[in-house]
């Protein structure tokens, strides 16, 4: 009936699913009010949780490799042998069987909690 979304940054949001709505997280806003009814009366099941997603291993090595030019310092610095090593172990980190996932997060505590507040 309703999907928590999470960006990174902003608040979280409430999505109707019924109708395709967006609902801010506002004591002011009378969706936000129903929407703590609707999980008072019904319960936390009808509450899906935010979206848990695990970048694939290409995303997470790139995150993790040194910039281009910190390679070469280590290579001209200390040997081709001690920069395969550095980037073993971040291949070794994240392998190529990791393709990635999309998963569903537990509802945040902050529903429950508004909704008993009700009275």
């Amino acid at each position: 009936m309703y999907k928590i979304i999470q960006q990174i940054g902003l608040p979280d949001q409430i999505y109707r699913k019924s109708d395709s709505a967006w609902i801010p997280k506002d004591a002011g806003n009378s969706d936000y009010q129903q929407f703590l009814q609707d999980v008072k009366k019904e319960g936390i099941d009808i509450v899906e949780g935010p979206d848990v997603v695990t970048p694939d291993y290409k995303s997470q090595r790139i995150s993790e490799y040194p910039s281009i030019q910190d390679q070469l310092d280590k290579i001209y610095h200390t040997s081709l042998t001690a920069w395969k090593a550095d980037i073993k172990s971040i291949k070794d980190k994240y392998p190529k069987t990791n393709s990635g996932s999309t998963a569903v997060g537990s509802v945040p505590s902050w529903v429950q909690e508004e909704s008993d507040k009700l009275p």
